[in-house]
C-alpha cells in the first residue's frame, strides 16, 4: 500500500469505497495519519478533473456547456420527445412511455458510445421511430443547451484528450471485466499524455482451489450457501466470505431473511432491525422502499388528496411511527382504528377523517389524540390550498412544509440507517427542484409522483463502518481483496450466461456486428468467461452451485462450468429454528382434525 498509484479507477463506487477503506484499515494499523486512496469511478474522477482545470484556468468558464441533465432529468425530456410525436395518435394511451423513454435513452447511449451510424434506407418501423424522437430529444436539448450524460462524457474526454490540465502519472484499473469504448478512449487518453495504466489486483493472480455442487432447487442453494458461510465463520470468525448471486435482486429478501435467522435471529424484534449485521447486500434497495420514505410519500398523497381513499390506507397511515406523537399517543390511535373500522365506510375523504378525529377528541370517552389532530389539520390545511400548478422547486418548498407540520419523521431518534434515508431523501427533493426547466408548471398530482418515482430510481445502499464478514454479491461486483472462500449459486445454463438482451429500438444485426452489450449468445459467453476468471481467483476457496430442478421442470448446468470437478460430498442444508423444532413436534403435539365449523345459531 505505500506505493499507492497516483490514481484507481473503479468499475463501480461500491467498489472505489471499499478499497479506500481496506487501505485506511491496513495503513492504521502502523501510522497516525494517512493520505486517503485516491480511488473513483471514471465518471467521479472526470468530474473532479473538470473542476480542478477550471479553478486553475486551463477551462474558461464560457468552454463549459450550459447544463449537463442527469439521468432523471433525461428521461423526463426523453418522455416529453415522445409525447409529442404520438400525441396525435387515437392509440397515444395505449403506449407506455416511460418504458419507451428508457429504451431511447439506452439506444441513444449505444449509439454515441459505440459511434454506430444507422442505414436510413432500410430500417425496421421501431427504429424510424427512434430516430424521430431522437431528433425531438436533440432539438429540446439544443433549446435549453443540455448534454445527456453519454455527450457530457464525451465532451469531458475531449477536453482530456486536447492537453488541457494534468493527468495521474500512474493509473491503475480496478473491477474491470469489459470497457465500453468511451472507457477504453479515456485509457487511451490517459497512456497518450504520459500516464502508466496498469491492472489492480483484486485477488491471487492464478485460481485457486475449485469445486462445483448440485442441489435440488434454488431453496436448496440458498440453505446451503449459508450453511457453508455460518460453519465457515464458527471456525474461523476472522475469515472473508462471500455469496454472489446471478439473479439477487429477485432473491435478496428470501436471502436476507435466511441470514438474519442465521446469524442474527434477536434482530426479529423491532428494536433491534436495522442493527449491525455481519453480512452486507452490494445490491442496494430502491429509497421508496424505506418504511421512512415510504411514510413521507404517503403523506403527502393523503394530504393533497380531495377523493375518497380505502379504510386500509388510512389506517396504515394511523398506525404508522414516522409523524406525530406516534409513540405518546399510540394506544389512542389503536383506540381510533378499532373505532374507524367500525363507524366509517370502507372509502373516505380525507376531511371525513380529520372531523372523525375531532369529534373523538370530543365524545364521551375522548381520546387524547392532541397532537394528532393538531398535524393532522396543518396537513390538510396546507395540502387542500394547493390548486394551481407550480414548478417542481415550488412543490418541493411545498412538499418539505407538508411534512414538517406533520412532525415527520416521529418523535424517536433515528436510526444510523434511516437518518442515511433522509439524506437520500433531500437529495431526491432537489432533483425534484432540478426539473423546472425541463418540465414547467405541473399539478400537484404529477409533483408527488415525480418525486415517488425519483426516490424508486434512487438506489438507497446504506453505509457500513466496517468491511462485513460476508459478502451478497451480484455477478458484476469485485471484492476489494483476496477472500478466503467464495460461493457462487445460481449456475444454470439458463442463468449463466445471461440471455441476450439487444435494444429493441436499434437494428440487432448491428449490435451484433459490433458486439455492443447483450447483443447476442457469443458477446454474453465472452462477457460471462471473463467475469468467471476473476471469480476463480477472487477466494482462496471457490465454490459453484446450480439447481437440478424449479418445480418439475429438470435444470442444466452452465456449460461454462463442465471443466470443474463436482465434489461428491453432500452440503447440509440452512434450518430456521422454527423448522428444527417442527422436527421433533410430532413427539409432543397430538393433531386434532378440526376442519369443520361450528354451527350457526340461528
Amino acid at each position: 500500500m505505500n506505493s499507492s498509484p497516483s490514481l484507481v479507477l473503479c468499475s463501480t463506487a461500491r467498489l472505489a469505497r471499499s478499497l479506500r477503506n481496506l487501505h485506511a484499515r491496513k495503513l492504521a494499523a502502523s501510522q497516525q495519519q494517512w493520505q486517503p486512496l485516491p480511488a473513483f469511478t471514471p465518471n467521479v474522477w472526470l468530474e473532479e478533473w473538470i473542476e480542478q482545470a477550471l479553478l486553475c484556468g486551463d477551462i474558461a468558464p464560457d468552454d463549459m456547456p450550459r447544463g449537463m441533465l442527469s439521468s432523471a432529468q433525461e428521461r423526463l425530456l426523453w418522455e416529453q420527445a415522445i409525447e409529442s410525436t404520438l400525441k396525435d395518435l387515437d392509440s397515444e394511451p395505449l403506449f407506455d412511455k416511460a418504458g419507451l423513454a428508457a429504451a431511447a435513452q439506452e439506444a441513444n447511449r449505444l449509439l454515441i458510445e459505440w459511434n454506430l451510424s444507422l442505414d436510413t434506407d432500410d430500417l425496421a418501423e421501431e427504429t424510424r421511430q427512434f430516430l424521430l424522437w431522437r431528433q425531438r430529444f436533440q432539438s429540446l436539448c439544443k433549446q435549453g443547451g443540455w448534454l445527456e450524460p453519454v455527450r457530457y462524457f464525451s465532451w469531458q474526454l475531449q477536453s482530456l484528450e486536447s492537453g488541457t490540465g494534468s493527468v495521474p502519472p500512474t493509473i491503475s484499473l480496478a473491477g474491470f471485466d469489459r470497457l465500453s469504448p468511451l472507457q477504453q478512449r479515456l485509457i487511451d487518453a490517459l497512456r497518450a499524455r504520459g500516464g502508466k495504466v496498469s491492472t489492480h489486483t483484486l485477488g491471487f493472480a492464478q485460481p485457486q482451489a475449485v469445486s462445483r455442487v448440485e442441489l435440488n432447487d434454488q431453496d436448496a442453494e440458498c440453505r446451503a450457501a449459508i450453511e457453508w458461510a455460518k460453519r465457515l465463520l464458527e471456525r474461523n470468525p476472522a475469515a472473508r466470505l462471500a455469496i454472489v448471486v446471478p439473479e439477487l435482486s429477485s432473491l435478496r429478501d428470501t436471502l436476507a431473511s435466511m441470514l438474519d435467522e442465521a446469524f442474527h435471529p434477536d434482530c426479529v424484534t423491532p428494536m433491534l432491525a436495522q442493527a449491525s449485521r455481519r453480512y452486507d447486500f452490494s445490491l442496494g434497495v430502491p429509497l421508496s422502499s424505506q418504511p421512512i420514505i415510504a411514510a413521507g410519500l404517503n403523506l403527502l398523497r393523503f394530504g393533497l388528496q380531495r377523493q375518497a381513499i380505502p379504510q386500509a390506507e388510512i389506517s396504515e397511515l394511523l398506525l404508522n411511527p414516522y409523524w406525530s406523537a406516534a409513540f405518546s399517543e399510540a394506544d389512542a390511535r389503536a383506540q381510533l382504528d378499532a373505532s374507524m373500522r367500525e363507524w366509517l365506510p370502507l372509502t373516505l375523504t380525507p376531511q371525513r377523517f380529520q372531523h372523525f378525529v375531532q369529534k373523538s377528541l370530543n365524545g364521551e370517552r375522548p381520546l387524547l389524540l392532541a397532537a394528532l389532530s393538531q398535524d393532522l389539520q396543518a396537513l390538510l390545511r396546507l395540502g387542500q390550498s394547493q390548486a394551481a400548478r407550480k414548478l417542481p422547486s415550488a412543490w418541493a418548498t411545498i412538499f418539505r412544509d407538508m411534512l414538517h407540520e406533520t412532525h415527520w419523521p416521529g418523535e424517536r431518534s433515528l436510526s444510523s440507517h434511516e437518518y442515511q434515508a433522509l439524506q437520500s431523501f433531500e437529495k431526491s427533493l432537489k432533483s425534484l427542484a432540478d426539473l423546472d426547466q425541463l418540465s414547467g408548471s405541473i399539478n400537484a398530482s404529477e409533483a408527488v409522483k415525480r418525486l415517488a418515482q425519483l426516490c424508486k430510481e434512487q438506489i438507497f445502499q446504506p453505509e457500513a463502518a466496517d468491511m462485513p464478514q460476508l459478502q451478497v454479491l451480484g455477478m458484476l461486483e469485485a471484492a476489494a481483496e483476496p477472500l478466503d472462500a467464495m460461493w457462487v449459486m445460481g449456475m444454470n445454463d439458463h442463468v449463466w450466461p445471461p440471455a441476450p438482451n439487444p435494444n429493441p429500438l436499434l437494428p440487432a444485426q448491428l449490435q451484433r456486428a459490433v458486439g455492443t452489450p447483450n447483443a447476442d449468445s457469443r458477446v454474453q459467453m465472452e462477457f460471462a468467461e471473463a467475469i468467471q476468471r476473476r471469480l476463480l481467483c477472487s477466494a482462496g476457496k471457490v465454490v459453484f452451485s446450480s439447481a437440478q430442478k424449479d418445480g418439475e421442470r429438470m435444470l442444466r448446468t452452465s456449460p461454462l462450468l463442465h471443466d470443474v470437478a463436482l465434489e461428491d460430498e453432500g452440503f447440509p442444508l440452512f434450518a430456521t429454528l422454527a423448522e428444527t423444532l417442527a422436527v421433533d413436534a410430532p413427539k409432543h403435539l397430538h393433531f386434532l382434525d378440526d376442519a369443520r365449523a361450528p354451527e350457526i345459531q340461528e
